[in-house]
């Protein structure tokens, strides 16, 4: 019996943390009646037509290449770089 209380107390306990964690979105933080996704919906529609979302998208773009050309880089560094070797021949 008492482990079945405590039983359904820790998983009770889980559910209340687990929901807590989760996150809520932006819409959860809307006080109107009829909500906040026409606003969101509204903002997708304006950043198609007027440019912002391809502005984003080419920004993204170059980070992304950006990062792949400095991890190229940081490799050939290393595959240039002569291994420092003990006089046993053995490697650092």
């Amino acid at each position: 019996m008492i482990q079945r209380i405590t039983g359904g107390a820790l998983a009770a306990s889980a559910i209340i943390a687990l929901a807590g964690s989760l996150p809520a979105g932006p819409a959860a933080a809307c006080n109107r009646m009829d909500g906040c996704i026409h606003d969101t919906q509204l903002e997708n529609y304006g950043m198609m037509h007027d440019g912002r979302m391809d502005a984003a998208m080419r920004n993204g773009a170059a980070s992304v290449e950006a990062f792949r050309s400095l991890g190229t880089t940081v490799r050939q560094e290393k595959q240039s770089r002569p291994v420092a070797q003990r006089r046993d021949g053995r490697r650092f």
